[in-house]
Protein backbone atom coordinates (compact mmCIF):
# COMPACT_ATOMS: atom_id res chain seq x y z
CA UNK A 1 0.00 0.00 0.00
CA UNK A 2 1.34 3.07 -0.97
CA UNK A 3 0.09 6.28 1.30
CA UNK A 4 -0.12 10.33 -0.10
CA UNK A 5 2.18 11.92 1.76
CA UNK A 6 0.82 16.00 2.27
CA UNK A 7 3.62 18.11 3.61
CA UNK A 8 2.59 21.17 4.99
CA UNK A 9 5.52 23.60 6.26
CA UNK A 10 8.32 21.95 7.85
CA UNK A 11 8.35 20.52 11.16
CA UNK A 12 7.94 16.37 10.48
CA UNK A 13 5.60 14.79 12.19
CA UNK A 14 4.55 10.97 11.62
CA UNK A 15 1.19 11.67 9.97
CA UNK A 16 2.94 14.28 8.17
CA UNK A 17 6.54 13.54 7.42
CA UNK A 18 8.95 16.09 5.68
CA UNK A 19 10.66 14.74 2.82
CA UNK A 20 14.65 14.80 3.08
CA UNK A 21 17.57 13.85 1.06
CA UNK A 22 17.19 10.39 2.54
CA UNK A 23 14.05 9.80 2.19
CA UNK A 24 10.65 10.87 4.72
CA UNK A 25 11.30 11.76 8.07
CA UNK A 26 8.98 10.39 10.52
CA UNK A 27 9.30 11.79 13.88
CA UNK A 28 8.05 9.60 16.98
CA UNK A 29 6.41 11.56 20.38
CA UNK A 30 6.27 9.42 23.07
CA UNK A 31 4.21 10.03 25.54
CA UNK A 32 6.09 12.00 28.46
CA UNK A 33 9.14 11.81 27.00
CA UNK A 34 9.55 7.96 28.10
CA UNK A 35 9.34 4.74 25.76
CA UNK A 36 9.18 1.35 27.02
CA UNK A 37 12.57 -0.72 26.48
CA UNK A 38 10.71 -3.25 24.48
CA UNK A 39 9.40 -0.34 22.16
CA UNK A 40 12.32 0.84 21.66
CA UNK A 41 13.76 -2.29 20.37
CA UNK A 42 10.84 -2.32 17.97
CA UNK A 43 11.17 0.63 16.75
CA UNK A 44 15.24 0.28 16.12
CA UNK A 45 14.19 -2.78 14.05
CA UNK A 46 11.21 -0.77 12.22
CA UNK A 47 13.70 1.91 11.30
CA UNK A 48 15.58 -0.83 9.08
CA UNK A 49 12.59 -2.05 8.26
CA UNK A 50 11.10 0.52 6.93
CA UNK A 51 13.53 3.21 6.73
CA UNK A 52 17.47 3.52 5.91
CA UNK A 53 18.62 2.48 9.45
CA UNK A 54 19.60 5.93 10.80
CA UNK A 55 17.57 7.11 14.14
CA UNK A 56 17.84 10.77 15.55
CA UNK A 57 17.14 11.92 18.93
CA UNK A 58 15.40 15.73 18.69
CA UNK A 59 15.81 18.46 20.95
CA UNK A 60 12.43 18.24 22.18
CA UNK A 61 12.66 14.87 23.23
CA UNK A 62 11.60 12.62 20.28
CA UNK A 63 12.57 10.24 17.74
CA UNK A 64 13.13 10.38 14.37
CA UNK A 65 13.24 7.69 11.93
CA UNK A 66 15.06 8.40 8.81
CA UNK A 67 14.82 7.20 5.13
CA UNK A 68 11.25 5.81 5.18
CA UNK A 69 9.07 5.81 1.51
CA UNK A 70 5.77 6.09 0.74
CA UNK A 71 5.45 2.40 0.50
CA UNK A 72 6.81 1.80 4.04
CA UNK A 73 4.76 4.78 5.41
CA UNK A 74 1.74 2.63 6.24
CA UNK A 75 3.25 -0.69 7.93
CA UNK A 76 5.41 2.16 9.98
CA UNK A 77 2.07 3.66 11.22
CA UNK A 78 0.69 0.17 11.99
CA UNK A 79 3.28 -0.24 14.21
CA UNK A 80 3.51 3.02 15.87
CA UNK A 81 -0.51 2.59 16.59
CA UNK A 82 0.51 -0.71 17.88
CA UNK A 83 3.00 0.81 20.36
CA UNK A 84 0.39 3.40 21.18
CA UNK A 85 2.80 6.27 19.58
CA UNK A 86 0.34 7.42 16.65
CA UNK A 87 -2.29 10.56 17.14
CA UNK A 88 -5.56 10.18 15.24
CA UNK A 89 -4.17 13.04 13.00
CA UNK A 90 -1.44 15.56 12.02
CA UNK A 91 -3.20 18.42 13.64
CA UNK A 92 -3.72 16.58 17.17
CA UNK A 93 0.43 15.56 16.87
CA UNK A 94 1.53 18.79 15.96
CA UNK A 95 0.47 20.26 18.86
CA UNK A 96 1.25 17.52 21.25
CA UNK A 97 5.01 19.35 21.77
CA UNK A 98 5.33 18.57 25.65
CA UNK A 99 8.57 18.86 27.21
CA UNK A 100 9.25 16.91 30.78
CA UNK A 101 12.15 15.99 32.92
CA UNK A 102 13.79 12.87 31.91
CA UNK A 103 14.27 11.94 35.15
CA UNK A 104 10.43 13.00 36.68
CA UNK A 105 9.29 10.81 39.06
CA UNK A 106 12.78 8.74 39.83
CA UNK A 107 14.63 12.31 40.52
CA UNK A 108 14.27 12.29 44.50
CA UNK A 109 15.28 16.26 44.20
CA UNK A 110 12.93 16.88 41.70
CA UNK A 111 9.62 19.51 43.23
CA UNK A 112 6.79 18.32 41.44
CA UNK A 113 6.66 15.28 39.30
CA UNK A 114 5.29 16.40 35.57
CA UNK A 115 4.31 13.82 34.28
CA UNK A 116 0.57 13.76 35.53
CA UNK A 117 0.38 17.68 34.48
CA UNK A 118 1.85 16.49 31.18
CA UNK A 119 -1.22 14.00 30.45
CA UNK A 120 -3.52 15.87 31.90
CA UNK A 121 -2.29 18.60 29.23
CA UNK A 122 -2.15 16.44 26.60
CA UNK A 123 -5.86 15.39 27.26
CA UNK A 124 -7.04 19.07 27.47
CA UNK A 125 -5.28 19.91 23.71
CA UNK A 126 -6.82 16.57 22.71
CA UNK A 127 -10.07 17.57 24.00
CA UNK A 128 -9.85 21.43 22.11
CA UNK A 129 -10.35 21.43 18.38
CA UNK A 130 -9.68 25.12 18.80
CA UNK A 131 -5.77 24.67 19.84
CA UNK A 132 -5.04 22.72 16.88
CA UNK A 133 -4.61 25.79 14.73
CA UNK A 134 -1.62 26.37 17.19
CA UNK A 135 1.64 26.34 14.43
CA UNK A 136 3.91 22.99 14.52
CA UNK A 137 6.66 24.64 16.61
CA UNK A 138 4.25 25.66 19.56
CA UNK A 139 5.65 23.99 22.60
CA UNK A 140 5.07 23.23 26.23
CA UNK A 141 7.92 22.84 28.95
CA UNK A 142 7.00 21.60 32.15
CA UNK A 143 9.79 21.44 34.45
CA UNK A 144 9.56 19.88 37.94
CA UNK A 145 13.34 20.90 39.17
CA UNK A 146 15.70 18.14 40.21
CA UNK A 147 19.46 17.19 38.59
CA UNK A 148 18.01 18.13 34.96
CA UNK A 149 15.71 20.85 35.10
CA UNK A 150 14.90 22.43 31.95
CA UNK A 151 16.11 26.08 32.60
CA UNK A 152 17.51 27.21 28.70
CA UNK A 153 14.92 24.90 27.00
CA UNK A 154 12.99 27.70 24.88
CA UNK A 155 9.32 27.00 25.04
CA UNK A 156 6.11 29.31 24.36
CA UNK A 157 4.57 27.61 27.93
CA UNK A 158 6.42 27.59 30.33
CA UNK A 159 6.12 25.44 33.56
CA UNK A 160 8.25 25.49 36.57
CA UNK A 161 7.58 24.04 39.99
CA UNK A 162 8.31 25.82 43.25
CA UNK A 163 8.31 25.88 46.85
CA UNK A 164 8.06 22.84 49.09
CA UNK A 165 5.83 20.58 50.85
CA UNK A 166 2.32 21.59 51.10
CA UNK A 167 3.63 25.08 49.23
CA UNK A 168 4.48 23.52 46.39
CA UNK A 169 3.07 25.63 43.54
CA UNK A 170 3.46 26.04 39.54
CA UNK A 171 4.54 29.21 38.51
CA UNK A 172 3.07 30.14 34.75
CA UNK A 173 5.05 31.96 32.05
CA UNK A 174 6.13 32.14 28.57
CA UNK A 175 8.97 33.14 26.33
CA UNK A 176 8.34 36.77 25.63
CA UNK A 177 10.44 38.87 23.16
CA UNK A 178 12.81 39.87 26.50
CA UNK A 179 13.20 36.26 27.70
CA UNK A 180 10.66 34.36 29.74
CA UNK A 181 7.92 36.37 31.44
CA UNK A 182 6.01 34.86 34.43
CA UNK A 183 2.71 35.81 35.05
CA UNK A 184 2.15 33.99 38.12
CA UNK A 185 1.88 30.95 40.39
CA UNK A 186 -1.15 28.41 40.49
CA UNK A 187 -1.80 25.02 42.22
CA UNK A 188 -0.31 21.63 41.00
CA UNK A 189 -3.64 20.93 39.98
CA UNK A 190 -5.01 23.90 37.88
CA UNK A 191 -1.32 23.97 35.87
CA UNK A 192 -2.54 22.03 32.95
CA UNK A 193 -6.07 23.87 32.30
CA UNK A 194 -3.94 27.17 32.91
CA UNK A 195 -1.03 26.24 30.58
CA UNK A 196 -4.04 25.05 27.67
CA UNK A 197 -6.29 28.78 28.16
CA UNK A 198 -2.02 30.49 27.99
CA UNK A 199 -1.80 28.81 24.67
CA UNK A 200 -5.52 29.76 23.36
CA UNK A 201 -5.02 32.96 24.50
CA UNK A 202 -1.50 33.14 22.88
CA UNK A 203 -3.64 31.94 19.65
CA UNK A 204 -5.70 34.76 19.91
CA UNK A 205 -3.33 37.72 20.53
CA UNK A 206 -0.35 36.90 19.04
CA UNK A 207 0.22 38.01 15.14
CA UNK A 208 2.65 34.76 14.59
CA UNK A 209 0.34 32.47 17.20
CA UNK A 210 3.75 32.38 19.06
CA UNK A 211 4.46 33.70 22.90
CA UNK A 212 7.20 35.84 21.40
CA UNK A 213 5.21 37.85 19.55
CA UNK A 214 2.78 39.07 22.27
CA UNK A 215 2.81 42.74 23.53
CA UNK A 216 4.30 43.44 26.50
CA UNK A 217 1.63 45.60 27.76
CA UNK A 218 -0.88 42.67 27.35
CA UNK A 219 1.12 41.14 30.24
CA UNK A 220 -1.36 42.09 33.37
CA UNK A 221 -4.64 41.48 31.21
CA UNK A 222 -3.52 37.99 30.40
CA UNK A 223 -2.34 36.71 34.12
CA UNK A 224 -5.79 38.29 35.37
CA UNK A 225 -7.55 36.20 32.61
CA UNK A 226 -6.01 33.38 33.86
CA UNK A 227 -6.50 34.27 37.54
CA UNK A 228 -3.14 34.08 39.16
CA UNK A 229 -2.32 36.75 41.47
CA UNK A 230 0.25 39.54 39.95
CA UNK A 231 2.00 39.60 43.09
CA UNK A 232 3.31 35.94 42.51
CA UNK A 233 4.97 36.88 39.06
CA UNK A 234 8.63 35.27 39.51
CA UNK A 235 9.39 31.81 39.11
CA UNK A 236 10.53 30.43 42.42
CA UNK A 237 14.08 28.64 42.49
CA UNK A 238 14.30 25.11 41.37
CA UNK A 239 16.68 22.13 42.75
CA UNK A 240 20.40 22.96 41.65
CA UNK A 241 21.21 21.42 38.23
CA UNK A 242 23.64 18.41 38.64
CA UNK A 243 27.04 18.99 37.13
CA UNK A 244 26.62 15.92 35.23
CA UNK A 245 23.88 14.94 32.00
CA UNK A 246 26.14 11.98 30.91
CA UNK A 247 27.18 9.07 32.36
CA UNK A 248 26.47 7.31 36.03
CA UNK A 249 24.22 10.25 37.81
CA UNK A 250 23.40 9.10 41.35
CA UNK A 251 20.45 9.53 42.70
CA UNK A 252 19.85 7.62 45.92
CA UNK A 253 21.47 5.08 48.09
CA UNK A 254 19.80 2.44 45.78
CA UNK A 255 19.26 3.81 42.54
CA UNK A 256 21.21 6.08 39.50
CA UNK A 257 20.36 7.22 36.64
CA UNK A 258 22.67 6.96 33.41
CA UNK A 259 22.53 9.69 30.49
CA UNK A 260 23.41 8.16 27.21
CA UNK A 261 24.84 10.56 24.53
CA UNK A 262 24.22 10.24 20.66
CA UNK A 263 27.13 12.34 18.77
CA UNK A 264 24.92 14.93 16.68
CA UNK A 265 22.16 12.95 18.01
CA UNK A 266 22.18 10.04 15.04
CA UNK A 267 22.35 6.11 16.36
CA UNK A 268 21.88 3.45 13.72
CA UNK A 269 19.39 0.89 14.01
CA UNK A 270 21.72 -1.89 14.95
CA UNK A 271 23.48 -0.04 17.71
CA UNK A 272 19.97 0.87 19.31
CA UNK A 273 18.69 -2.82 19.12
CA UNK A 274 21.84 -3.90 20.82
CA UNK A 275 21.45 -1.15 23.55
CA UNK A 276 17.87 -2.18 24.18
CA UNK A 277 18.58 -6.26 24.45
CA UNK A 278 21.32 -4.69 26.81
CA UNK A 279 18.94 -2.80 28.86
CA UNK A 280 16.36 -5.75 28.81
CA UNK A 281 19.28 -7.83 30.27
CA UNK A 282 19.78 -5.47 33.10
CA UNK A 283 16.20 -5.74 34.17
CA UNK A 284 15.53 -1.81 33.13
CA UNK A 285 11.95 -1.33 31.16
CA UNK A 286 12.00 1.99 30.25
CA UNK A 287 14.16 4.69 28.61
CA UNK A 288 13.56 8.38 28.96
CA UNK A 289 14.51 10.69 26.00
CA UNK A 290 15.82 14.19 26.74
CA UNK A 291 16.11 17.93 25.12
CA UNK A 292 20.23 17.02 25.31
CA UNK A 293 19.64 14.50 22.21
CA UNK A 294 20.48 11.90 25.64
CA UNK A 295 18.97 9.32 26.87
CA UNK A 296 18.28 8.24 30.45
CA UNK A 297 17.57 4.92 31.92
CA UNK A 298 17.45 4.19 36.26
CA UNK A 299 19.19 1.41 36.88
CA UNK A 300 20.72 -0.28 40.34
CA UNK A 301 24.48 1.28 40.59
CA UNK A 302 26.02 -2.28 39.79
CA UNK A 303 23.71 -2.48 36.59
CA UNK A 304 24.21 1.31 35.84
CA UNK A 305 28.36 0.97 36.14
CA UNK A 306 28.35 -1.88 34.27
CA UNK A 307 25.70 -0.13 31.13
CA UNK A 308 28.64 3.03 31.05
CA UNK A 309 30.99 0.65 30.68
CA UNK A 310 29.32 -1.21 28.02
CA UNK A 311 27.92 1.92 26.39
CA UNK A 312 30.57 2.88 24.42
CA UNK A 313 30.76 -0.05 21.84
CA UNK A 314 27.31 1.42 20.66
CA UNK A 315 28.96 4.62 19.92
CA UNK A 316 27.12 6.92 22.96
CA UNK A 317 28.72 9.21 24.89
CA UNK A 318 29.20 8.74 28.49
CA UNK A 319 31.54 11.43 29.65
CA UNK A 320 30.46 15.42 29.57
CA UNK A 321 33.88 16.39 29.38
CA UNK A 322 33.66 14.99 25.48
CA UNK A 323 33.13 17.99 22.87
CA UNK A 324 31.36 16.24 20.88
CA UNK A 325 28.26 16.70 23.14
CA UNK A 326 29.05 20.55 22.64
CA UNK A 327 28.40 20.41 18.77
CA UNK A 328 25.16 20.55 16.87
CA UNK A 329 25.71 19.70 13.16
CA UNK A 330 23.06 19.13 10.56
CA UNK A 331 22.88 15.69 8.39
CA UNK A 332 24.49 17.46 5.28
CA UNK A 333 25.04 16.40 2.02
CA UNK A 334 23.39 12.98 1.07
CA UNK A 335 20.55 13.56 3.26
CA UNK A 336 19.55 16.71 3.44
CA UNK A 337 19.31 18.36 -0.77
CA UNK A 338 20.19 21.86 0.95
CA UNK A 339 23.79 21.53 1.37
CA UNK A 340 26.67 20.03 -0.75
CA UNK A 341 28.84 20.00 2.60
CA UNK A 342 30.05 17.14 4.66
CA UNK A 343 28.92 18.92 7.97
CA UNK A 344 29.00 16.19 10.29
CA UNK A 345 32.65 15.02 9.33
CA UNK A 346 33.65 18.65 9.17
CA UNK A 347 31.83 18.64 12.71
CA UNK A 348 33.71 15.43 14.36
CA UNK A 349 36.89 16.95 13.02
CA UNK A 350 36.41 20.52 14.44
CA UNK A 351 35.38 18.71 18.36
CA UNK A 352 38.91 17.31 17.69
CA UNK A 353 40.21 21.08 17.64
CA UNK A 354 38.04 21.85 20.34
CA UNK A 355 39.74 19.66 22.37
CA UNK A 356 42.99 20.21 21.37
CA UNK A 357 43.05 24.15 21.96
CA UNK A 358 40.98 23.73 25.42
CA UNK A 359 37.87 25.28 23.72
CA UNK A 360 34.97 25.00 26.58
CA UNK A 361 32.11 26.27 24.43
CA UNK A 362 29.59 25.13 21.96
CA UNK A 363 29.40 24.89 17.77
CA UNK A 364 27.00 24.97 15.15
CA UNK A 365 27.54 23.60 12.02
CA UNK A 366 24.93 23.90 9.68
CA UNK A 367 24.74 22.88 5.96
CA UNK A 368 22.53 26.26 5.03
CA UNK A 369 21.17 29.25 6.55
CA UNK A 370 18.08 27.13 8.12
CA UNK A 371 20.17 25.98 10.76
CA UNK A 372 17.76 22.85 11.46
CA UNK A 373 20.12 21.49 13.99
CA UNK A 374 20.06 24.11 16.31
CA UNK A 375 18.16 27.49 17.38
CA UNK A 376 19.51 28.86 20.47
CA UNK A 377 23.26 30.67 20.24
CA UNK A 378 25.70 28.84 20.15
CA UNK A 379 29.71 30.32 20.80
CA UNK A 380 30.76 29.76 17.61
CA UNK A 381 28.48 28.77 14.17
CA UNK A 382 29.36 27.89 10.84
CA UNK A 383 26.58 28.61 7.55
CA UNK A 384 27.48 26.58 4.58
CA UNK A 385 26.99 28.64 1.47
CA UNK A 386 28.68 26.94 -1.79
CA UNK A 387 31.62 24.89 -0.68
CA UNK A 388 32.64 26.54 2.32
CA UNK A 389 31.25 28.44 5.69
CA UNK A 390 30.41 31.55 7.02
CA UNK A 391 31.41 32.40 10.48
CA UNK A 392 29.16 33.50 13.21
CA UNK A 393 30.47 34.38 16.82
CA UNK A 394 28.03 34.27 19.97
CA UNK A 395 24.87 34.15 17.48
CA UNK A 396 22.99 31.52 15.56
CA UNK A 397 22.45 31.07 11.91
CA UNK A 398 20.60 34.29 11.07
CA UNK A 399 23.63 36.87 12.74
CA UNK A 400 25.89 38.87 10.86
CA UNK A 401 28.94 36.58 9.66
CA UNK A 402 32.55 37.97 10.68
CA UNK A 403 34.67 35.55 8.16
CA UNK A 404 34.62 32.80 6.18
CA UNK A 405 35.98 29.36 6.62
CA UNK A 406 37.51 26.88 3.71
CA UNK A 407 37.06 23.39 5.13
CA UNK A 408 39.67 21.95 3.18
CA UNK A 409 42.25 20.88 5.43
CA UNK A 410 40.00 21.23 8.29
CA UNK A 411 42.13 18.98 10.42
CA UNK A 412 45.00 21.52 10.11
CA UNK A 413 43.31 25.08 10.21
CA UNK A 414 40.83 23.91 12.77
CA UNK A 415 42.68 25.22 15.67
CA UNK A 416 42.59 28.67 14.51
CA UNK A 417 38.34 28.85 15.02
CA UNK A 418 39.07 28.50 18.48
CA UNK A 419 42.47 29.87 19.42
CA UNK A 420 41.22 33.52 18.58
CA UNK A 421 37.46 33.78 19.23
CA UNK A 422 37.50 37.46 17.46
CA UNK A 423 39.54 36.36 14.34
CA UNK A 424 37.71 37.63 11.67
CA UNK A 425 39.24 34.60 9.00
CA UNK A 426 40.84 31.35 9.68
Amino acid sequence: MTVAVEIKGWCPGARRPMPSGDGLIVRVRPHGGALKVAALRQLAEAAQRFGNGQIDLTRRANLQIRGVSPETLAPLWELMAALELLDDSAELEAIRNIVVNPLAGMDPEEIVDMRPVAAALESRLAADKGLRALPAKFSFALDGGGKLPLTRLAADVRLVACGQGDQRRIAIGFAGPDGGTWLGKTAVAEAAPAAAKLAAIVLQRSPTRRSSALPSDAFAAIGAELGLDASEQTAGATSAASPRRLGLIPLTEQSCAVGLGAPFGRIDNESLARLAALLATYGISEVRLSPWRTLYVAANPGSAERLVADATEFGLIVDDADPVMRVDACSGVGRCPSTALSTRQHARMLAGAMARTGFAGSLHVSGCAKGCARSAPADVVLVGEGDGYHVVRNGTVKSAPCGILDPAGLDLTGNGLFEANEKAHV
